[in-house]
């Protein structure tokens, strides 16, 4: 929800809100618009009279694996040129951002650790797990004397993550120290593979390795490239971003200290770019 643009969540606080309601194009898109934010029965009504006068809504559904909360289907709006939509959105009761996905990838900040941050508490020493890059996932610590991702639980029971470097821990969030690991380790979990058809080779499909997920900002943009969920490969263990430009996406990889790997489907090698 937070990634399809509903959203607004505070991991750290512990809070959320719903987003307002965005009209936003979908990048290289051939004329589809994609409307994120709250669900208000306002623009329920709204939506209803624009497809009886004059727009084109397309629901398109966003698969839930099952077992998962039902994600709302995602609702793309057909325009004839760009210059329409700051009315379509007014009369939607909707704000217009001309295109959110690109605009977010210009924002994502570069990685960093954050400020250094007390240890594992003695009474706690019993809940540290360390992250091990290899099976993406954090095993039981049996100490945290070398370098490397970590997490406990603090005296509050709360879940701490931090990263260690030399004699320092520093504060981080799970997601951004994954990425931090995977750095000191020279460990790739982001690919592209650009689309087949003729003048569609600026755009194409990204893939991230399961266990190495986007942060949230770094999720929405790429998210907001299709206006749909991602898809989930059991077969591959990657998460597929669909309709993600190329520039898009060697920006979000070097925000996250990653070297984009190319892939061509019919070149057997893949390259790697800067």
């Amino acid at each position: 929800m937070s990634a399809l643009g509903h959203l607004d969540v505070d991991w750290r606080r512990g809070v959320w809100s719903a987003a307002p309601p965005v009209l936003t194009r979908v990048p290289f898109s051939d004329g589809l618009a994609v409307i994120a934010g709250r669900r208000t029965a306002a623009l329920e009504r709204a939506l209803g009279q624009a497809a009886d006068e004059w727009a084109v809504v397309l629901p398109a559904v966003n698969e839930t694996a099952e077992g998962d909360i039902p994600l709302p289907a995602s609702l793309l709006l057909q325009y004839d040129t760009p210059d329409e939509l700051p009315d379509r959105a007014e009369a939607l009761g909707c704000s217009y951002a001309p295109c959110a996905a690109l605009q977010a990838f210009s924002l994502l900040p570069d990685l960093e650790p954050g400020p250094p941050a007390a240890p594992p508490a003695p009474g706690n020493v019993q809940t540290v797990e360390k992250y091990d890059p290899v099976k993406r996932a954090y095993e039981p610590a049996d100490s945290y004397s070398e370098d490397g991702l970590y997490r406990w639980r603090g005296a509050d029971w709360s879940r701490l993550v931090q990263i260690r470097r030399g004699i320092q821990f520093l504060s981080t969030e799970h997601e951004y120290g994954v990425y931090l690991e995977l750095e000191r380790t020279g460990t790739g979990s982001i690919r592209w593979q650009p689309e087949t058809g003729i003048g569609r080779e600026r755009v194409g499909t990204l893939f991230v390795d399961w266990g190495a997920p986007l942060p949230p900002l770094h999720a929405r943009a790429a998210v907001l490239c299709s206006g749909l969920q991602p898809r989930f490969s059991k077969v591959a263990e990657t998460v597929r971003y669909d309709n993600v430009p190329r520039a898009a996406a060697e920006r979000l990889a070097r925000s996250l200290r990653q070297e984009l790997e190319i892939y061509h489907p019919n070149i057997k090698a893949t390259g790697r770019a800067n």
